[in-house]
């Protein structure tokens, strides 16, 4: 009987882009306060978990043993394809559901920045300057998004290489004998 093979990677990919949209979901539902909360930031956790499950799961489907670099394939494939997903799914939520909650996001990003300007003890020209640069135009183009999940996925490789590090186990050359 020929086993189903499974592209553990794509699978999980799916996977972790589904949740990090609910996750958004639920952050656009809590409104621009919970967006811009520290406590948001931990949505990047959800894909880290679900990148070292498949990475477990591919392990589990090669008996046990996985090398360096079918760990990292498998994980860092999982993290581009999740990031992709919830990149497209801002896009669209800012761009065509609801512009006047990118605006809202942005100028409350403004005010963030100038508070924590301030505490850093920047100038007020410095300050000045930095909220018009963020009020100008509109940071959610398609191409700004796609930049943003490009450097995403520089920092998840790291991430990948870290975890492909730590699930490897590397196949005997010889199998041991039982005695």
């Amino acid at each position: 009987m020929e086993k189903k093979r499974t592209d553990v990677g794509l699978t999980y990919g799916l996977i972790s882009g589904l949740a990090s949209v609910i996750f958004s979901l639920l952050l656009y539902l809590g409104g621009v306060q919970w967006f811009v909360n520290p406590l948001a930031y931990a949505g990047i956790i959800i894909p880290v978990i679900i990148a070292v499950l498949a990475g477990l799961k591919q392990k589990k489907l090669n008996e046990g043993y996985l090398d360096f670099a079918a760990a990292l394939k498998v994980v860092f494939t999982t993290f581009v394809i999740g990031t992709i997903i919830s990149t497209l799914f801002s896009y669209v939520l800012f761009n065509f559901i609801d512009v006047p909650f990118r605006e809202a996001l942005m100028q409350e990003t403004a005010e963030k920045t100038q508070q924590m300007m301030q505490k850093f003890g920047a100038s007020q020209d410095q300050i000045d300057k930095a909220t018009e640069d963020m009020m100008k135009g509109n940071n959610y183009t398609f191409g700004k998004q796609m930049l943003g999940a490009a450097f995403f996925c520089i920092f998840w490789f790291i991430i990948s290489v870290i975890i492909a590090a730590i699930i490897k186990k590397k196949k005997p050359e010889f199998p041991t004998a039982v005695q």
